[in-house]
């Protein structure tokens, strides 16, 4: 006989499982919590916090077979979280030293912060250009692994790919990348 209630008791068997009843019910419980959690901890904005705890859950149902009991998912949750929300923080502080480092060699010599930050986000386009024209192999694993943050490991197991070939389409990657943003023009390294 299927049950079509979760609770705190019967969760753990129903994800083992693969009942989404199960997912369902986590969710239900924790996302509130881990949302609360997140801006706790980091205070990123609810979307931000979202996207994380999002990316999270899902994790956790690929991974569901894993857990030997409720107690590790939740450690699981929360150290996801966590660490999902500190990747946030950490990007954002790169971007603004980024942004920090080109108005400090640019912003002055054009003399209006207006105009520096249509010429940054002219080269942030011609960036995600540059990413577009690599091969369509190498263009997802960089976006899974630069834009995504997915781990090596990851994508290896998501694209059905051995860790070694992640790494090396990423390393190739990152020197085409390097290689036509420099002809272009060296502030896009800058920026990269």
């Amino acid at each position: 006989m299927k049950v079509n209630y979760c609770n705190e008791d019967n969760c753990f068997r129903l994800m083992e499982q693969g009942d989404s009843i199960a997912l369902h019910y986590l969710i239900r419980i924790y996302f509130p919590v881990l949302s609360r959690y997140a801006f706790q901890i980091t205070h990123i904005n609810s979307a931000e916090a979202e996207d994380v705890i999002v990316e999270v859950f899902l994790k956790l149902w690929e991974r569901r077979n894993q857990f030997a009991d409720l107690g590790e998912v939740k450690g699981f949750l929360y150290t996801s979280v966590r660490n999902g929300c500190l990747n946030v923080v950490r990007g954002k502080q790169r971007e603004q030293t980024r942004m920090a480092t080109f108005m400090q060699l640019y912003g002055n010599a054009t003399g209006s912060d207006d105009e520096a930050e249509i010429i940054y986000s002219e080269l942030l386009a011609e960036i995600r250009k540059s990413v577009d024209a690599l091969p369509a192999k190498m263009r997802e694993i960089f976006i899974l692994s630069y834009y995504k943050k997915m781990s090596t490991r990851a994508i290896a197991v998501h694209l059905n790919l051995s860790h070694q070939t992640v790494r090396n389409q990423k390393s190739k990657a990152l020197t085409l990348l390097r290689q036509w943003l420099k002809q272009k023009n060296p502030l896009l390294l800058i920026v990269f």
